[in-house]
C-alpha cells in the first residue's frame, strides 16, 4: 500500500474533526450556538491531527525512526484504514439501532437485564409475577384457555409458577458485572450492537488471516471490500434495526461461533496445533451453545472435523485434543445443570413452555418437522422482495401471507414472517460455491499441490460444515425469520469472498477476457448485495425506523423529489 496512506487518513480525520467543531450546532452535536469546552477540545484535537499529517508528509519524517515506522510499516498501513472502515460500519450500526438519529438508545426490550438481576439475587427465574390469568389457567400454554396476561412476559417460559427464559444465559452473565459497576441496566439493544461489532471484528481478523496465508498476491483493497460486505450483510443490519432479545441471543451465539472459528483456523494452521488456540476455540464454541442451543449440532461436527485432523497428523493427539474438549465438556455440564435446575431435565431448554401464540407444550413434536423443509428452503433462498415507490424502495414480504394468497396450506404450526431470500437479496453469495469445486481450475493456483492446499481445504471444510449444519437445521424449524440467518451468514459470506478472491487471483495469472468479465460481474453483484442489504434493513420486520423517525423518511423522500 502507498506510504502516504497514514498521513492522508490523519489529514482527513483532522479536517472532519475541525468541521465537526465549527459546525457542531448546525450538525446537532451541540445544542448551544456558542463555543464550549468540548468544541474547543475538538478543535485542538483537529489541529494536532493536521500537524501530525503535515509532519509525516514532509521530508523530515524520514529522518526519525518513528516517522519511518508510521510511513513504511505494513501493519500500520493495514491497521490504519481498517480502523477507519470499522468506525464507518459501526456508525452505520448505531444509525440502525437508534432508528436513524444516532442518539436515542431506547425502544427495545430488557429481557437480559432482568435475567442479570435474577442472577445477582442468586436465582434462575426472573422477578416478574406471572399473574392470576396464568396461575389459575387450566392450561397456561393454550392461547384459548388462558386469560389476558401482561405483555412483558410474552415468549417467556412458564414452569411451576415461575418465569424463565429459553434464550441462553451467557449474555446476562456478561452484563452482570457491568450492571453492578455502571449502576445502569444494559438493555437488549446495546447487546445487539456490541455483538454485531464483535462479529465484524472477528470476521475482519479471519479475512486478514486468510489473505495473508492464501491470497497475498491480491491487493489489500479487496480485503477492505470484503470486510465491508461481511459488516453490511442483511441479517446483521436487520437485527440492528429490530434490536430485541431474540436478536441479542442470536447475535451472541454467532459472535462466539465466529470467534471460535478464528481461533480454530489459527490452531490447525500449525502442526502440531497450538494448544492455547484450541482451548479458546472450545471455550467460544461452548459459549455459542450457551447463547443459542440450536448451534450445538454445528459445534459437535466442527469438533469432530478438527479431532479427525489432529488424530491423523499428530502423534500426541490425546493431550492436544484435551485442550479443545475440556471447555466443551465443562460447558455442556453447566448447560445441563442449568436446564435441570429450571425444568427438571438436563436437555430441556424451556422452548416448549413458552407463553406464545401456539401451545408448544402440546405440539412439541411439531417444533422441528420435515414438512417445513421445502417451504423454509424457498423462503430463505428464493423469496423475492417487493418494490415500493418511496424510500427505501425495497421491502421484504411476509412469507406466510404470500403462501395464503397463493392458496398454499401451511403445515403444522408453521409461520414465516417478513424475509427475503439470500439469492435474491445477496446474489454475490453464489460465489461461495467456487471454493467447494474440486477441480484444479476452481482453486487458487498456488494451492493446487496437495501439501500446500491442505490448510486451505480444511478452512473451507470448517466454514462449509458450520454453514450447512446451521442452515439445514433452520429448514426444519417451525418458523422462518430473517434474523435466524445470522446463524449462518458469516460463514456463507466468507466462502463467497474466498470464491471472489480466487477469481481475482486467476485473472492476475491469466487475464483472459472471460475471466475479467466474470470478475466485473462479481463486483456488480457485490455492490448490489450491499445496497439491497441497506435498503431492506431500513424497512425490515416492522417498519420500526419509519414509525419511530418519520421525519427522516420525509426528509429523504423530499430530497429525492418523491
Amino acid at each position: 500500500m502507498s506510504k502516504k496512506i497514514v498521513p492522508l487518513l490523519l489529514l482527513i480525520d483532522g479536517l472532519a474533526l475541525a468541521s465537526a467543531a465549527i459546525f457542531a450546532h448546525e450538525l446537532g452535536i451541540d445544542p448551544t450556538a456558542g463555543w464550549g469546552r468540548s468544541r474547543y477540545a475538538m478543535f485542538v484535537g483537529a489541529l494536532i491531527l493536521l500537524s501530525c499529517a503535515a509532519y509525516l508528509l514532509s521530508p523530515r519524517a524520514k529522518e526519525t525512526r518513528l516517522g519511518v515506522w508510521l510511513i513504511e510499516s505494513e501493519r500500520i498501513k493495514i491497521f490504519a484504514p481498517l480502523t477507519h472502515l470499522w468506525v464507518i460500519i459501526i456508525l452505520i450500526y448505531a444509525w440502525f439501532v437508534t432508528f436513524g438519529n444516532l442518539t436515542t438508545w431506547n425502544h427495545t426490550s430488557q429481557y437480559y437485564a432482568r435475567l442479570a438481576d435474577a442472577f445477582a439475587k442468586r436465582q434462575l427465574y426472573v422477578d416478574i409475577n406471572p399473574g392470576k390469568a396464568l396461575l389459575d389457567a387450566p392450561d397456561p400454554y393454550d392461547p384459548e384457555r388462558r386469560g389476558v396476561f401482561q405483555d412483558e412476559i410474552w415468549d417467556m417460559s412458564y414452569y411451576k409458577g415461575k418465569l424463565y427464559y429459553y434464550w441462553g444465559p451467557i449474555p446476562a452473565l456478561m452484563i452482570l458485572p457491568l450492571n453492578f459497576f455502571l449502576n445502569q441496566k444494559i438493555t437488549d439493544n446495546y447487546l445487539v450492537f456490541l455483538f454485531s461489532v464483535g462479529i465484524l471484528i472477528f470476521n475482519s481478523f479471519i479475512l486478514l488471516k486468510l489473505w495473508r496465508r492464501f491470497f497475498t498476491s491480491i491487493s489489500a483493497l479487496h480485503v477492505f471490500i470484503a470486510i465491508t460486505l461481511t459488516g453490511l450483510s442483511l441479517p446483521i443490519l436487520w437485527g440492528l434495526s429490530v434490536p430485541y432479545v431474540y436478536e441479542a441471543a442470536i447475535g451472541a451465539s454467532q459472535f462466539f461461533m465466529i470467534a471460535g472459528l478464528y481461533f480454530a483456523f489459527g490452531a490447525i494452521e500449525n502442526n502440531p496445533p497450538q494448544n492455547k488456540k484450541l482451548f479458546l476455540a472450545g471455550l467460544f464454541w461452548a459459549c455459542a451453545v450457551s447463547a443459542r442451543a440450536i448451534n450445538a449440532l454445528p459445534v459437535i461436527l466442527l469438533t469432530l472435523f478438527i479431532s479427525y485432523w489432529i488424530l491423523k497428523d499428530s502423534p500426541r493427539s490425546a493431550r492436544i485434543l484435551s485442550n479443545l474438549y475440556l471447555p466443551l465438556i465443562v460447558g455442556a455440564m453447566l448447560i445441563a445443570w442449568y436446564n435441570w435446575a429450571r425444568f427438571d431435565f438436563p436437555l430441556e431448554f424451556g422452548l416448549r413452555y413458552q407463553i406464545t401464540t401456539f401451545n408448544l407444550n402440546e405440539k412439541v413434536n411439531l417444533i422441528f418437522h420435515s414438512d417445513y423443509f421445502f417451504l423454509n428452503l424457498y423462503a430463505y433462498l428464493l423469496q423475492p422482495f417487493a418494490l415500493i415507490p418511496k424510500f427505501p424502495f425495497l421491502q421484504p414480504v411476509v412469507f406466510s401471507s404470500a403462501l395464503h394468497e397463493h392458496g398454499i396450506a401451511q403445515p403444522g404450526i408453521y409461520y414465516a414472517g417478513r424475509l427475503t431470500g439470500l439469492i435474491v437479496s445477496a446474489p454475490f453469495l453464489i460465489l461461495g460455491l467456487i471454493p467447494l469445486r474440486a477441480k484444479k481450475g476452481f482453486a487458487p493456483a498456488h494451492l493446487s499441490a496437495p501439501e500446500a492446499g491442505q490448510p486451505y481445504r480444511r478452512v473451507v471444510a470448517l466454514l462449509t460444515c458450520s454453514c450447512l449444519t446451521s442452515f439445514i437445521t433452520l429448514l426444519f424449524y417451525f418458523t422462518a425469520q430473517e434474523r435466524f440467518l445470522v446463524d449462518t451468514i458469516s460463514q456463507i459470506t466468507l466462502l463467497a469472498i474466498l470464491g471472489y478472491w480466487t477469481m481475482i487471483s486467476r485473472v492476475q495469472q491469466s487475464p483472459s477476457a472471460r475471466l475479467r468479465i466474470s470478475v466485473s460481474l462479481a463486483q456488480a453483484l457485490l455492490i448490489f448485495t450491499i445496497c439491497a442489504s441497506l435498503l431492506l434493513a431500513v424497512s425490515s420486520e416492522t417498519d420500526r425506523m419509519q414509525t419511530l423517525n418519520p421525519a427522516l423518511f420525509e426528509n429523504i423522500n423530499t430530497l429525492l423529489g418523491r
